[in-house]
């Protein structure tokens, strides 16, 4: 039987390393998995146009040539656009994690809807916006909430889980 000295030595303290890995995470995928998203709604919406030829041989060709392009010019541009987002989520989401000792996808989440918000308020309002601002606003939003997601569980890949106390019955990575 264990005390409850040993259960509260379980549990795993908050570290400075801990903390800055889960911003580098958000801040080093994020970007490129927001860019990549916003490539992947445009080769779509493109391939799936009515500028696109009919046949879907040709439909592929449109939208491989899209999203490769829309990669190969998006990428570099989305740490500058994305950068101060996925880092103000990732200090949201770390410090989340150092107060409740859990990487919750719930704050990821929900910064990354408030931030996505305003960056899509900045492409016109939404009530008066034409198709262009709306589809720029809706990949925006998109955007975010890809990154955000993905970052949340390569952030939970890495770091794992904290241990559950031995009283409750369940192990770690419950």
């Amino acid at each position: 039987m264990t005390d409850m000295r040993q259960v509260q030595d379980s549990k795993p303290q908050p570290s400075i390393r801990r903390f800055a890995g889960i911003v580098a995470v958000f801040v080093v995928l994020g970007p490129p998995v927001g860019g990549l998203a916003i490539s992947i709604l445009l080769a779509t919406l493109a391939a799936s146009s009515d500028l696109a030829v009919d046949g879907w041989m040709a439909r592929t060709r449109m939208f491989s040539g899209m999203l490769l392009l829309g990669t190969a010019f998006g990428l570099p541009l989305s740490y500058i656009v994305g950068g101060v987002p996925a880092l103000l989520i990732g200090v949201a989401t770390a410090a989340w994690d150092a107060r409740k000792g859990v990487i919750s996808l719930h704050v990821a989440l929900g910064g990354a809807l408030a931030l996505g918000g305003l960056a899509a308020l900045r492409q016109g309002d939404p009530a008066w916006a034409s198709e262009g601002e709306r589809i720029a606003q809706l990949a925006m939003l998109l955007a975010h909430l890809t990154a955000a997601g993905l970052c949340w569980l390569v952030a939970r890949v890495i770091f794992g889980r904290p241990a559950v106390s031995s009283r409750s019955g369940m192990g770690e990575n419950q």
